[in-house]
């Protein structure tokens, strides 16, 4: 399974930028990709509809890049899905529209795939107002999904690779994403499923990328946001974990609903009727997820107790909310141990 013997000197990589009126983001992202020093390179941009002068922008600024124009918007997943399509590299890159590389970006992460079953690379991404500090670690996801920052001190070892900036080999990961996720949580889904697959997900810590963050998906109704953020974390749950873990974490699952529900009950940071959907999607639509769930399950060559040993047990970021996050979080590895759950114990500071 080892990916690293096909890595030849200089192979076409295919860039893959999804759009959605993004005019005022777009002439820097491609002005950044198009100064790369790495050859050959095709460009790949996927306009979702845009109402904006975006096209116009891309034809008149940057005439090398290849446009696929649909009529209706995609959405993150299937949008990346139809430019994986269309590329003819051996590697390909999704890079999000509100992004700019470093100098050092594309070969940086092909780099990365010199080691042994590496499927899928992602760039040191710096995020506008994310604070410096947490960039000392990198992070990783708890048993629900949710990110848990600061886990690992090896600045290559992460659970799953950012749809910021990810690169992969077309021939073993095919088209990344199901169509289904529209946007938030798929690349999660990409890299979970490369991981149960029993191949490796990295960072290429010296691949830099500059972000503004959640630029485009700030123009959805915070509704879908909800929706897509809340059914695709779960989504992932249902598709990945073993029936015997989903047995032990329903305390947890059914802890995290009523906190989700009741958060939206009382505060505008989340929007009931998108979480409320959220959960009647999963319920509505099951003969589809037991269908999916059986592909992921039967591609399986690795048991949850390995994977689990890269996942935090804590429901709670004690970084971002300290107090009595630390009781929820020794009473959640307590559990964890007593059911025989294992769990990424978080390292030291360098």
């Amino acid at each position: 399974m080892s990916t690293n013997e096909s890595v030849i000197a200089n192979p076409l990589v295919s860039i893959v930028v999804v759009n959605y009126n993004g005019a005022d983001l777009l002439r820097e992202c491609l002005k950044s990709v198009f100064s790369q020093a790495y050859r050959p390179i095709e460009v790949i941009v996927v306009d979702n509809a845009s109402t904006d002068n975006s096209v116009e922008i891309i034809t008149t600024g940057f005439p090398e890049a290849q446009i696929i124009r649909s009529e209706k918007n995609l959405g993150f997943a299937e949008g990346n899905n139809a430019g994986v399509r269309a590329a003819t590299g051996e590697f390909v890159v999704l890079l999000n529209n509100d992004a700019t590389v470093g100098d050092n970006w594309l070969s940086a992460l092909l780099a990365a795939f010199k080691e042994r079953n590496v499927a899928i690379v992602t760039s040191k991404v710096i995020t506008e107002g994310v604070p410096p500090e947490f960039y000392e670690m990198n992070g990783s996801v708890n048993f629900l999904g949710y990110n848990i920052m600061r886990q690992f001190n090896d600045p290559s070892r992460i659970f799953y690779a950012g749809g910021t900036s990810v690169m992969f080999k077309k021939s073993i990961v095919g088209e990344p994403f199901l169509n289904e996720y529209f946007l938030y949580h798929e690349d999660v889904y990409l890299s979970w499923r490369m991981r149960l697959q029993g191949y490796d997900v990295r960072m290429a810590p010296l691949s830099l990328v500059h972000h503004r963050g959640n630029a485009t998906v700030k123009r959805q109704a915070s509704t879908l946001i909800t929706f897509c953020q809340e059914r695709n974390r779960i989504l992932n749950l249902l598709l990945f974990y073993q029936a015997g873990t989903i047995i032990k974490l329903i305390p947890f699952i059914v802890f995290d609903v009523l906190a989700r529900v009741g958060r939206a009950t009382l505060s505008s940071s989340r929007s009931l009727p998108g979480t409320l959907k959220a959960y009647w999607w999963l319920l509505t639509n099951m003969p589809w997820i037991r269908g999916q769930r059986r592909k992921e399950q039967t591609a399986r060559t690795v048991a949850d107790k390995d994977i689990l040993k890269l996942m935090s047990p804590n429901v709670f970021d004690e970084a971002r909310a300290p107090g009595i996050a630390l009781v929820f979080n020794a009473c959640a590895r307590r559990y964890a141990r007593l059911v025989g759950l294992p769990f990424h114990v978080q390292e030291n500071a360098a």
